[in-house]
């Protein structure tokens, strides 16, 4: 009855420790996260957190699951040379490793979403 016992826990615990979640959704300055889900990892893939920089302001970042398909790739200071962005790739493998930072102030955001419209307003 023991062994019965200690073989369903040690089973239990393999399953729940297999279900590995990250987070998924495409953050935004001001607004955050924009339809924020979570996924299932599969076995061998990796959580995976994408930001994108303009200079050194963060325009997005992309949290998602690794896919057999789009397996993470670690990455950083990728640069796209027509667009002049920069990308920074992370991966990670714990339950919710990609987890969301916290976000600034609000005022903070209104303070930096003015003076970015007002610069774009005067390059016009």
């Amino acid at each position: 009855m023991k062994g019965l016992l200690l073989l369903t826990l040690s089973s239990l615990v393999c399953w729940v420790s297999a279900d590995i979640r990250c987070h998924s959704c495409y953050k935004v300055p001001v607004l955050g996260c924009v339809d924020r889900q979570s996924c299932r990892l599969e076995p061998g893939q990796q959580c995976l957190t994408t930001n994108v920089y303009l200079g050194k302001m963060r325009v997005f970042s992309n949290l998602r699951c690794g896919t057999p398909e789009e397996p993470c790739r670690e990455a950083f200071y990728q640069t796209s040379h027509k667009l002049g962005l920069t990308y920074n790739t992370t991966c990670c493998n714990k339950d919710t490793c990609n987890s969301l930072a916290p976000r600034p102030t609000p005022a903070l955001d209104l303070v930096l979403t003015s003076l970015a419209g007002l610069g774009l307003w005067l390059l016009h």
